[in-house]
């Protein structure tokens, strides 16, 4: 055992010299001890000679043969199929040699990536197995001892989740219940991460797909502005440490817009950023927002804003928005850049990269551009109105915005607004989630999915503080609520 250990972590230290240091500083390191550090564990030895090992009365592997057993669950899985194979847990490692081979054999570019959270279960694996054929695996990553949060990066393609499934939709999967039983709830919330960037990822194709020929005319139409617009880039730092107010149009809008009417006249020094469909409710409550946020290529984005006048208003928007966008009567209008492979051709072509233009990214609403927005300017405490994520009393946006009439629009005297209203929520997919009073409050999953993009980022970038001024709102871990008067007193 101690020729095997002393192997692994010569290969260990070779091929992962960082990881291999900060390792082999915990303090069970240098005296580690299978029946001392993990007497729950059962060391024992199969019918073919080979070791296996039991916990709370559940085999890591076969009793008979674990290396077959292994092989035919890893060659007679997915695995093949998948640019990435991950596990859930190390068990022994014999799932983990015969993933090995099956990349080495295929000549495959595959990702084998091991999530262990106890770094007592990696160190008895390397006491136990040979771990040559695993460390010779050229795209190997380690995730051992990580936060939940920090292994998603480590699966994710980031450059290509907008256009295809790649990254964790692209992924073999594979789980033991013997293998996560020693820290369940650690490898339910990496699952639960994992499969809600899924989802995204699959919502991000869908829509790719279904607005691509849209996104490619707008940017062909618009590709003229590259040349003839200002940056969003220009704003970067530009209002360090002063408080941002984020005004999206949902019905808890109504208890502050009095609020916000008189913070305006104020002169404080606050930023304000709405969404677009809360600009006409706030203009005509003679509130005029620093900026305004539209990014949405459809023709009902441009909607929200048609006919209105912002003059002391600066317009934020990128090359596939709707034509007509570009007409607007404001102060200025400037370009972030594109998400979409049309726009970042264009903008490539012109001789603009990325950061020279200013990238707000996207998180499936414009809130989170208003949100990363805030963030690129300086602002280290942001503020949330509006933004519910939720139908507080049934309603999904604020009376009077632009959204909110659109329904009154299209109703008669047969079907009325609150038949379309009703008609929303219930192909929304409507569940239950807790309010900022602790209380049920209706949202959907595609709230659920935003606030949890919330919840994502916040949880990366600690240091930028959260509030929101909605008690209906739906809860979402790192916001916290404040009351508009103790807002004020602050600031």
């Amino acid at each position: 055992m101690n020729s095997i250990w002393n192997k692994n972590l010569q290969l260990f230290n070779s091929r992962f010299p960082q990881l291999y240091e900060l390792l082999t500083q915990d303090s069970c390191f240098k005296d580690f001890d299978i029946n001392t550090h993990l007497p729950q564990l059962q060391i024992s030895t199969a019918k073919n000679g080979e070791v296996t090992a039991c916990e709370n009365g559940k085999f890591f592997h076969s009793t008979y043969n674990p290396t077959r057993e292994a092989h035919n669950a890893i060659y007679s899985s997915e695995a093949m199929e998948k640019s990435s194979i991950v596990f859930y847990g190390i068990g022994l490692g014999y799932h983990l040699i015969e993933a090995a081979k099956l990349i080495k054999e295929n000549s495959n570019n595959k990702k084998l990536i091991i999530i262990e959270p106890n770094i007592e279960y990696f160190f008895a694996s390397m006491q136990l197995i040979n771990w040559e054929e695993i460390f010779e695996v050229e795209k190997l990553i380690l995730a051992i001892s990580c936060p939940a949060e920090s292994v998603l990066p480590l699966i994710e393609d980031t450059s290509k989740i907008n256009i295809n499934l790649q990254g964790v939709s692209d992924a073999f999967y594979f789980e033991l219940p013997a293998f996560t039983q020693h820290n369940a709830p650690y490898f339910d919330c990496v699952k639960t991460i994992i499969n809600r960037n899924k989802r995204k990822n699959e919502i991000n194709a869908a829509t790719t797909k279904k607005f691509a020929k849209l996104w490619s005319s707008n940017c062909k139409k618009n590709a003229h502005f590259i040349n003839t617009l200002n940056f969003v880039s220009s704003y970067k730092d530009k209002f360090t440490n002063i408080p941002f107010i984020i005004v999206a149009a949902g019905p808890s809008l109504q208890e502050n817009i009095q609020n916000l009417k008189k913070l305006s006249l104020q002169n404080k020094k606050v930023v304000i950023v709405c969404v677009e469909t809360a600009l006409k409710i706030l203009l005509k409550n003679n509130i005029n927002p620093h900026f305004i946020v539209l990014t949405d290529p459809q023709f009902w984005a441009y909607k929200h804003i048609a006919g209105a006048k912002a003059p002391d208003s600066i317009l934020i928007t990128e090359l596939s928005t709707y034509p007509s966008v570009f007409r607007f009567n404001c102060k200025k209008i400037v370009l972030c850049a594109s998400q979409f492979p049309n726009g970042k051709e264009i903008e490539q072509n012109a001789g603009f990269s990325t950061d020279q233009i200013g990238d707000l990214g996207s998180g499936g609403s414009v809130a989170s551009c208003c949100w990363n927005f805030a963030v690129f300017a300086g602002a280290k405490e942001i503020f949330l109105m509006g933004l519910d994520l939720s139908f507080p009393g049934g309603q999904t946006h604020i009376k009077g915005s632009s959204a909110e009439q659109t329904w009154h629009t299209k109703s008669n005297r047969i079907v009325n607004s609150d038949k379309f209203t009703t008609e929303l929520l219930h192909n929304a997919n409507v569940s239950v989630g807790t309010n900022y009073n602790n209380a049920p409050v209706l949202t959907d999953s595609r709230m659920k999915m935003f606030a949890w993009w919330f919840e994502s980022r916040l949880s990366s970038l600690p240091q930028i503080k959260t509030y929101t001024f909605s008690k209906e709102g739906l809860k979402i871990p790192g916001i916290e609520y404040i009351d508009f008067e103790q807002f004020q007193n602050n600031y």
